[in-house]
């Protein structure tokens, strides 16, 4: 597929990524920057966010928004009124053009039509919906709070609304989950109609509570045979249905990719705002601080006139070598792949003379598609991406 999804040479564009902290409670894989508390506090972070919002936008001088998400944690939690007033600064203080992709991540148990409705009036249009499993077991198992019948109310509210950009998040390799409960997930939602989806595989991370149910042997996994069966009728559902795979874990209807996060692989430049959020510019990347108490308590008019030596963390300037590692990884994870001549363009360097052997050795394995002037995975390349993607890491 060719980069028509964005244009890669429009450098005007820009994205916003806006971090929603807040979570009903924690799923058992779940390590986002996500946390319980009570509304009451839900002011006071809104507070904040708009402010950093409004100074932070000085930033995009010379760049229009293609694209908003804004994601959490829960972000549906909220009252919609602060939905409306982030909105508001946004497009107070930067250009957001026309046709950009307003994007807001919900949980089902905690949307309702009115929130919706306020949702469609503040610009939104698309929804991203965390359901994961049409089963209510797996479900428990995940630890959500919702049951499948509540992501029912929620879609079919939202199409009430007029929402005709949605995506649905699923989960494979969840204990428990057979190839049946699979197929089962995948009818249940294909029927629907969706826009969009997004199928993740479930990982294992540091400080879950499903690492440590792993580690004590209270865990069990599908197995590998398992794994394959469902990956299988992953594409076949997708194919028969009419939806292209246009990145590892992303798949759409023509026209309904998720614009915001091909930006991402595309080196579009973003600006992410609230707890955690992660930006890149002018070949730079940092995030905003992790500690709540300290978001909520800084100065940030100061720690502005001062280059936000506070609020920023993890600030990385990247180097020619590194920049060159993240336009193959990134690139390669959209099913269009990497241009060689993009490459040339921007480094002013032949891509063979860097990457060649890596590129001739996956070719030769099959893992890697050559075609004219693109490299791209073939489908067992894709199967076997994070072992493949290492070897672009440059020294």
């Amino acid at each position: 597929m060719p980069d028509s999804i964005i244009d890669v040479n429009d450098t005007k564009q820009m994205e916003l990524y806006i971090h929603v902290p807040f979570c009903t409670r924690k799923c058992f894989y779940c390590d986002f920057l996500s946390f319980p508390v009570h509304e009451t506090e839900h002011q006071a972070y809104v507070d904040q966010l708009v402010k950093e919002l409004a100074l932070g936008s000085a930033m995009a001088a010379g760049h229009e928004i293609s694209s908003i998400f804004i994601g959490g944690g829960t972000p549906s939690l909220l009252d919609p009124k602060h939905i409306v007033r982030i909105l508001d600064t946004v497009r107070a203080h930067y250009v957001v053009r026309k046709d950009a992709e307003i994007t807001i991540e919900v949980n089902p148990a905690s949307t309702i039509q009115y929130k919706l409705k306020a949702y469609r009036a503040a610009g939104i249009n698309r929804l991203s919906i965390g359901l994961q499993s049409a089963n209510d077991a797996e479900l428990k198992t995940l630890g959500r709070i919702h049951i499948f019948d509540d992501f029912l109310k929620c879609f079919q509210s939202a199409r009430m609304e007029g929402f005709q950009n949605i995506n649905i998040d699923l989960m494979n390799d969840i204990p428990g989950q057979t190839v049946r409960s699979w197929k089962d997930t995948l009818r249940h939602v294909l029927m629907l109609k969706p826009e969009h989806l997004s199928i993740y595989n479930l990982i294992i991370e540091d400080g879950t509570p499903f690492k440590k149910m792993l580690s004590d042997g209270a865990l069990s996994l599908p197995n590998e045979g398992v794994q394959m069966m469902i990956d299988f009728e992953t594409k076949s559902a997708m194919e028969k249905y009419g939806y292209h795979r246009y990145e590892v874990s992303n798949y759409a209807k023509p026209g309904f990719e998720c614009r915001h996060n091909y930006g991402y692989w595309s080196n579009v430049p973003y600006l992410g705002f609230g707890l955690g959020a992660s930006s890149y510019l002018e070949h730079t990347r940092w995030s905003v601080i992790r500690d709540y108490q300290a978001f909520l308590d800084l100065d940030l008019e100061a720690d502005a006139r001062n280059g936000y030596p506070q609020l920023f963390t993890d600030v990385e300037k990247l180097t020619r070598n590194d920049e060159m590692a993240e336009f193959m990884f990134l690139g390669l994870r959209r099913t269009a792949g990497i241009s060689e001549i993009e490459f040339t363009s921007r480094f002013q360097v032949d891509i063979h003379s860097v990457y060649g052997p890596v590129l001739d050795r996956y070719t030769a394995e099959g893992l890697l598609i050559h075609e004219g002037y693109r490299y791209r995975f073939s489908d067992h390349g894709f199967d076997v991406s994070n072992q493949v993607l290492s070897d672009f890491l440059l020294d």
